[in-house]
């Protein structure tokens, strides 16, 4: 007759999960073949020895509290995540008793979540870039080089480091920022946000670092400070390149040393703090100037991420258009138009020295004043049209009906006849015929107040 084979064992044999069970002494009984794959470890190496003789007492204090309370009945269960071999484990403690209330021991079971804790990071990050577009700023990653970009922030989120964002006005340095600072395990301490370009020069000092009562004239309460405003969280120095060189000394000692020194305070204060940093400057030049100091440029510079302008990432600029549009047209509770294919030509056209902030701006003022279902070059900005050089059709129909085509029509011409006129209603009415009461009407039902119409309401 054949024994019958210990069906338990071969459960936990076969089991996916890594298992290690620990008698009532910790001394090691089970330790399956996943739990050997998972702790690179033999089990005829560990399986008879104490716990503790692999992970002494002293070493790993919080192990020998947690199989304590295990023991005495305090914990009857906990899990922790853990990183090792550059994977992820959810490690679960059970305490074991029989049925008179025993303890038999601690039954661990390691999981590996590394491929859950990706795609959950993966959500997180799409939610983040989904929350920017509803603010109005949409992160656009279309083009190959904003692609990268993408590609250094998931990298180096998980970093301490300091970090240096440039680029032209414009170009979305701060929704980056936002962006690090989301996914970094920072994210549930504050982004605390500084202009250093705003900053009163003989209050910087006490707005960085904090001031205690009495300190200077007007110092009526303690001050905290930005940096202590930030604790646990991101401090992000916006326009770095503006603070004055005494100013910079003193940032300098805070980012080597992690201290800050109120003003009037005798004490020094650790700060915890990770510092993003970013400027529209060449600071490259600045340092050879003698506008900033050289050593600080080197402790900023850690790592840099450089922003290029919308006109030489132009797969994003139609894209962003498109949801700056959706976000006016819902603020604003109007129907979405589309761009016009003219729209689109100006737009890839246009040097956007202002680059997102202008196309934002820009899209702002066409759903605002646009009348049709259609985005037209009327619609947009006169600086923008005159910048690309480029001549445009005044209007088209697109998919337009009968009665919008006709009012793009006149809209188109009041408009332009306003603008030879230099807005003068007079001379505009003169030559389209029409009486200067009935164009006030038809300025008003277009939306077309604004520049080129500096005339009161004819009485």
């Amino acid at each position: 007759m054949k024994p019958v084979p210990d069906i338990f064992a071969a459960i936990i044999s076969h089991m996916r999960e890594g298992v290690i069970f620990l008698d009532s002494q910790h001394v090691i009984q089970i330790c399956n073949r996943a739990a050997e794959k998972i702790r690179k470890v033999r089990a005829d190496q560990i399986v008879g020895r104490s716990i503790f003789d692999i992970h002494p007492r002293r070493a790993h204090p919080q192990l020998s509290e947690l199989l304590g309370n295990m023991q005495s009945g305090a914990l009857p269960s906990s899990h922790r995540v853990i990183q090792a071999q550059g994977r992820y484990f959810d490690n679960s403690y059970s305490s074991v008793h029989d049925d008179q209330g025993q303890f038999l021991g601690t039954l661990l079971i390691s999981r590996d979540i590394t491929e859950q804790r990706r795609l959950t990071e993966e959500i997180s990050q799409l939610k983040n870039i989904l929350a920017a577009k509803e603010k109005g700023t949409p992160l656009i990653f279309k083009s190959p080089a904003m692609q990268r970009i993408l590609e250094t922030v998931d990298a180096i989120t998980a970093l301490e480091s300091t970090i240096l964002i440039t680029g032209e006005s414009g170009t979305g340095k701060e929704c980056i920022v936002d962006l690090i600072h989301s996914l970094s395990p920072r994210n549930k301490n504050p982004l605390v946000k500084v202009n250093c370009g705003a900053l009163p020069e003989n209050l910087i000092e006490s707005e960085l670092f904090g001031h205690v009562k009495g300190a200077f004239t007007g110092a009526h309460t303690d001050n905290k400070g930005k940096f202590l405003a930030a604790s646990g969280g991101t401090l992000f120095l916006d326009e770095i390149g503006e603070l004055p060189l005494p100013a910079q000394v003193k940032l300098l000692r805070v980012i080597q040393d992690k201290i800050i020194q109120p003003v009037g305070g005798q004490n020094g204060i650790n700060v915890d703090v990770r510092i993003i940093a970013a400027t529209n400057a060449d600071l490259g030049k600045a340092v050879s100037d003698g506008r900033f100091r050289e050593d600080i440029f080197y402790r900023i510079n850690v790592i840099s991420i450089e922003i290029p302008p919308l006109r030489e990432r132009l797969e994003d600029i139609i894209p962003m258009a498109e949801a700056f549009i959706k976000h006016f047209a819902r603020k604003m509770k109007k129907p979405i138009p589309k761009l016009s294919a003219p729209v689109c030509d100006l737009l890839l056209s246009s040097p956007l020295p202002g680059n997102v902030r202008q196309l934002k701006h820009a899209m702002e003022r066409a759903v605002a004043l646009g009348r049709g279902s259609t985005i037209m070059p009327s619609d947009l900005p006169s600086d923008l049209i005159k910048k690309t050089g480029l001549t445009t059709p005044a209007f088209q129909f697109d998919e337009s009906n009968l009665k919008e085509a006709l009012a793009g029509v006149e809209r188109e011409l009041i408009l332009q006849k306003l603008t030879i006129n230099q807005g003068r209603k007079l001379p505009t009415a003169k030559a389209l015929g029409i009486s200067r009461k009935t164009l006030w009407e038809k300025i008003q039902r277009y939306q077309l107040e604004g520049d080129v119409t500096k005339e009161k309401h004819p009485s």
